[in-house]
C-alpha cells in the first residue's frame, strides 16, 4: 500500500469515528434531556409541631389577663390525660381545658387557673376560683396521641368533642368523631375519625358531613396531614 492509500484509508477511519460518534450523540442525548427535563425536585413536607403547653412564664397576675368568678368541677374533657387541666365554668359557660398554676419554684398557686380554650386566640383569661379544685382524674393508661387543639395543613382548626362526640355506623363498623373542625360552609360539618396518627407527619381521618334536616351523614373521608398540635 502506497502512502496515498494510507492517507485515504486514515481519512476514511476519522471520517467514520466522527460518524459513529454524532449518530450516538443524537440517539442517546434527547434521552438524557428528557431525564433531566422530567425530573422534579422530591417534594419535603415540613414535620409536624407538637407543643406541650405550658403557661406564660410571668405570673399572669402581673400581665394583666382578665379575671373572673367561677369554679373547676371536675377534669378536663378536652385534654385528659394532663393533671393540670380542668373543666371549668363561668356563669352559664363552660370552659375547656383551663389550667392550675405553678409560681416560678413550681409550687401551685392556689384559687387561679388559666383558661386559653383556642392557643391561637389572644382571648387567655384567670379563673378566681369560688371552690377548691376537684381531685384530678387522670386516665389509668396515657394517650400520647391525643391533642386538645391542632391546625391541619391547610389552615384548619379542630378541637375535640367536649359533650356527645357524633357516632356512625353500628355494631364493628362504627366509627366516633373524637375531633370538630371548623367549616366555611354552614351546610356542612367537618370531623376528625378515630384517633390520630403519630409519626414525623401526624395523619388524621377528615369527614365532611351534610345534614337531611334531622342527622349528619358521611358523604366524603380523606386523609389529611396535621401542621401543628396542642398536648
Amino acid at each position: 500500500m502506497n502512502e496515498v492509500s494510507k492517507k485515504y484509508l486514515i481519512i476514511i477511519i476519522i471520517f467514520l469515528i466522527v460518524m459513529i460518534v454524532a449518530l450516538a450523540f443524537l440517539f442517546y442525548y434527547p434521552k438524557i434531556f428528557s431525564v433531566t427535563k422530567n425530573k422534579q425536585p422530591a417534594t419535603q413536607t415540613t414535620p409536624t409541631n407538637v407543643i406541650k403547653f405550658t403557661m406564660p412564664e410571668m405570673a399572669p397576675k402581673a400581665v394583666g389577663y382578665p379575671e373572673q368568678d367561677g369554679n373547676c368541677f371536675a377534669s378536663s374533657v378536652a385534654e385528659p390525660y394532663r393533671q393540670d387541666a380542668f373543666r371549668c365554668m363561668v356563669e352559664n359557660s363552660i370552659y375547656d381545658p383551663c389550667f392550675s398554676l405553678t409560681d416560678a419554684s413550681g409550687q401551685a398557686q392556689k384559687g387561679l387557673v388559666y383558661c386559653q380554650v383556642n392557643p391561637l386566640k389572644p382571648d387567655s383569661f384567670l379563673i378566681k376560683l369560688t371552690k377548691d379544685l376537684p381531685k384530678p382524674e387522670v386516665p389509668s393508661t396515657l394517650q400520647d396521641n391525643w391533642a386538645w387543639f391542632l391546625t391541619l395543613k391547610d389552615g384548619t382548626q379542630c378541637s375535640p368533642f367536649t359533650g356527645t362526640r357524633p357516632f356512625f355506623g353500628t355494631g364493628p363498623d362504627a366509627q366516633v368523631a373524637y375531633y370538630g373542625c371548623a367549616s366555611k360552609n354552614v351546610d356542612e360539618q367537618v370531623v376528625l375519625l378515630g384517633d390520630l396518627t403519630k409519626g414525623n407527619v401526624w395523619t388524621a381521618e377528615e369527614a365532611i358531613l351534610k345534614t337531611n334536616g334531622t342527622n349528619w351523614a358521611i358523604i366524603s373521608t380523606q386523609k389529611v396531614e396535621i401542621d401543628t398540635i396542642w398536648k
